[in-house]
């Protein structure tokens, strides 16, 4: 029996079809970030949304040049952006934060009141709080062209990947700026 020897030109060819292939494993397998992202559960104004940690229902948002509580009155060289919503944590007492995303850029809530709202809020499973979400937002974001499809992302506080997160995307160009805005603190329940 004859055993044919592989041409050199077929050796070649099926050299460059095995680069080609690794090149394309190497291409089509996604990175890190796509790997551990957050898993993200889209909301609407006046629905809930519901992760595995958190649920969510954003009631309504407004934009705001001055907020005033109780005994403290919110002054910025911006303006407010301001959501009313009710959070439960589902499964364990969790921490949460809120962030607003424009154009790739993230803005996240205000730590100048941390005890009346409820992003910064450590919350019970099974227990609703309501209350707002505070976010300083530049001057003139009503001119930034994704003002249109602002995110307000709802998510657990600390690292939120592999967990979900709640995002609700928010036309800021249909909201009306009011000058004062007085806020009700968090408190505990449902709207």
């Amino acid at each position: 029996m004859k055993r044919r020897a592989m041409s050199r030109g077929a050796r070649y060819a099926g050299g460059a079809a095995l680069l080609v292939l690794a090149y394309l494993v190497a291409f089509t397998t996604p990175g890190t970030a796509l790997v551990e992202g957050s898993i993200v559960t889209t909301g609407h104004i006046g629905e809930q949304a519901i992760t595995r940690s958190i649920a969510a229902t954003v009631h309504d948002a407004q934009l705001a040049e001055q907020v005033d509580f109780d005994f403290w009155i919110g002054t910025t060289s911006g303006i407010w952006f301001v959501a009313d919503a009710t959070i439960v944590a589902t499964t364990s007492r969790r921490g949460v934060e809120a962030d607003v995303f424009i154009d790739g850029v993230r803005y996240p809530s205000t730590e100048r009141v941390d005890t009346d709202t409820v992003d910064g809020s450590v919350i019970d499973a099974g227990f609703p709080v309501t209350g707002p979400i505070l976010v300083e937002l530049p001057a003139d974001v009503l001119t930034f062209p994704g003002a249109r499809s602002a995110v307000l992302r709802i998510s657990p506080s600390g690292d939120s990947r592999l967990d979900g997160v709640i995002e609700v995307t928010i036309d800021l160009t249909t909201l009306e700026v009011e000058s004062r805005l007085e806020l009700e603190p968090r408190r505990d329940g449902l709207r």
